[in-house]
Parts: structure tokens; sequence; C-alpha cells
């Protein structure tokens, strides 16, 4: 059955390779990621080229995983196009390495809000 999917986090990585292959065995997937109309439009003409080059259905949506307005939006966007969505896979993540004393409260932090608290803002949106 055709499932409507949001892979977050899928610029690279996993993320792009678990979106390939979604689409391949025949799934409407987003690959969803930050800065698509800046730093990520290599990536974003990647997956529109991926998508012609073997007829599947990949598409590209802005999403950020640390901001609740941005996530909203691209699942608002998912379902406007779509009329629903099956499937999130929250796939972004931050690592960090190194003794927990050599990193600052704020690094700590982020690292928490994008591997934690965005999770959260993926399910609790829509």
């Amino acid at each position: 059955m055709k499932q409507v999917i949001v892979i977050t986090g899928a610029s690279s990585g996993f993320g792009a390779l678990a979106a390939r292959e979604l689409a391949k065995a025949g799934h409407t997937v987003y690959a969803s990621m930050r800065d698509t109309a800046t730093r990520n439009v290599p990536q974003v003409e990647a997956v529109k080229k991926f998508a012609q080059d073997n007829n599947v259905d990949l598409r590209t949506v802005e999403l950020d995983v640390a901001s609740q307005d941005s996530v909203d939006a691209a699942i608002q966007q998912i379902i406007k196009e779509n009329g629903h969505l099956d499937v999130v896979i929250h796939n972004a993540g931050h690592m960090v390495f190194g003794p927990t004393e050599a990193f600052t409260t704020e690094q700590l932090a982020a690292a928490y809000d994008i591997n934690v608290l965005s999770t959260q803002r993926g399910i609790s949106c829509g």
C-alpha cells in the first residue's frame, strides 16, 4: 500500500538513503531538510534528479526540526498536497563526542533540543 512519508534530516546520510529506497518501493516520500533555498540547494537538485531518473515520487520540503513553526508549515504543506500523512521518520540528529565537561551548557542544550525535543515537535504537529 502506497504511503505518504516524511523523513527529517534527509539532506544526506541515512535520511537521504532511506528516502530514495522508500520512493523506489513506490511511496510518496518527502526528504525534509533545512535551508532548501540556500545551503542545501545542491541536495534539493540531487533529489529532483534522482526522482526524475528513477521515475519515483520523491520530493523535498523545507523543515527545520528546531523550529515548531517550520515543522508545522512542512506538515501542513504535505497534508495539503496529499490529503494526509501516513509516516513520520525522525532521522534528524546531532552527535557530539567527548566528555560532558568539554561542552558548554548551551552546546549540550542545543544537542538535546535537536535529538530529543525535535522528535516531540514532529509528533505533536498537525
